[in-house]
């Protein structure tokens, strides 16, 4: 009984059969290239998403201050006014205020010139 377990399991290991070194680098080096592919293109996507974010909050933040002017029937004076009677939430005015203003007209300014 014992000895006939033992074939069994003989037979099954020398049936089974394993990748090759030359399989196993091959593999290795189809997957190095296709990393040199692509990390450098995930880099360059970095500024276009950031670019599109800030347009999209620039959007947003003029409709929060025309809807303001709406409700209130004046213009906002600051991005503090907008924050605080709720048109800008927390995560909003945080971002906000670092990229944006409101001149003396009631216009949104872009800081720094961008």
């Amino acid at each position: 009984m014992i000895k006939q377990l033992k074939n069994k399991v003989q037979n099954t290991l020398k049936e089974e059969s394993a990748f090759t070194l030359i399989e196993m680098t091959l593999v290795l080096f189809i997957i190095s290239v296709l990393l040199l592919l692509i990390i450098p293109n995930i880099g360059s996507y970095q500024g276009t998403a950031q670019d599109t974010g800030n347009s999209a909050l620039e959007t947003v933040v003029q409709t929060q201050m025309d809807l303001y002017e709406m409700e209130k029937h004046a213009a906002p004076d600051t991005l503090e006014d907008l924050h605080g009677d709720g048109f800008l939430s927390e995560s909003q005015y945080s971002e906000v205020k670092k990229l944006f203003t409101i001149d003396s007209n009631g216009n949104l300014v872009k800081l720094n010139g961008e």
